[in-house]
């Protein structure tokens, strides 16, 4: 049965912009509310397939496009964040958004997923909201980068002389440059083996785009945040996580960052399950996986 899709808009953290977003009903009582948070540049609706899965087995399915991506943004702001401290926003905007389908069915579970660099920020989004989370899936998220300070002091001196809204080959390529370099055919072939997916990505305005300079700062302080060692200790022990990703990522450096994630994780003594996809990519959900790990969320939140 197909879901009752319905648009949602939510005021920013920002004060500024209004976050676009979705909300698949479910026939019936839902089960609980199964909140996604998207990648970098890209948006809610890649992830209808997803969502109406989750939705037809009972939850309300619900997602929008974060600052600077999709309808959230207008065609200059796509790539752009904010002024300052953009990923602050990032974070507060998944608990306005979540809060406000909370409100309208109160009392029922609330589980949080976010997929690459939503992934970074619903981990901290789950740091610090801890009460508000009842279950945590980390989908296509990375480990500790030693390289984040240098990277992050790089971005502020080409700052100085491009700007926040400039734009850095060298800092992209420095950041993204080797994703391709396990795989053969075209520039996005890192996300998935399925080249339907690839050629459709490439075509799409909402996924092509750059990040400006003040966004890729964001992006890496996210990465670096996520990281720390307090962030492993300040979870609510009581939240079971789910770390999902494909063995072949280049942002889970290949499983060995996701891996490292999850050890630290179960070191502090945290409900965690990690699956691993074999021979599947950076978008497990467009890979030949896809179905095994809808399986493994709807699993998860089932429970």
């Amino acid at each position: 049965m197909s879901a009752h899709i319905i648009e949602k808009e939510v005021l920013s953290s920002d004060s500024l912009h209004k976050l676009k977003g979705v909300v698949y009903m479910p026939a019936g009582e839902p089960l609980g509310i199964f909140h996604l948070v998207h990648g970098m540049t890209e948006y809610i609706g890649r992830y209808d397939a997803l969502l109406s899965l989750v939705a037809s087995a009972g939850f309300i399915a619900c997602g929008f496009d974060n600052l600077g991506h999709g309808k959230t943004a207008s065609e200059g702001e796509r790539g752009f964040i904010a002024s300052k401290k953009g990923y602050k926003y990032l974070i507060d905007d998944v608990m306005l958004f979540g809060n406000s389908v909370k409100k309208d069915y109160p009392g029922i579970p609330y589980y949080l997923m976010g997929h690459s660099m939503g992934s970074f920020i619903v981990r901290l989004t789950a740091e610090k909201y801890k009460n508000s989370i009842d279950r945590l899936i980390i989908c296509g998220t990375g480990g500790p980068n030693p390289a984040s300070g240098a990277g992050l002091a790089l971005i502020n001196i080409l700052m100085l002389f491009k700007g926040k809204h400039g734009y850095s080959d060298f800092v992209e390529n420095m950041a993204f440059g080797s994703y391709n370099k396990r795989f053969t055919g075209g520039k996005y072939s890192w996300l998935t083996k399925d080249e339907a997916v690839q050629s459709a990505y490439a075509a799409d305005p909402l996924c092509t785009f750059r990040f400006t300079l003040s966004a890729l700062k964001d992006l890496v302080k996210l990465n670096s945040l996520c990281n720390r060692p307090g962030w492993f200790k300040s979870l609510r022990k009581d939240m079971p996580i789910l770390l999902i990703s494909g063995e072949d990522d280049p942002v889970g450096n290949y499983g060995k960052g996701v891996r490292t994630v999850y050890s630290r994780l179960k070191k502090y003594g945290y409900d965690v399950t990690l699956n691993l996809y074999e021979n599947c990519r950076h978008e497990i959900h467009n890979d030949s996986c896809k179905q095994q790990s809808a399986k493994d969320i709807l699993k998860f939140i089932m429970k």
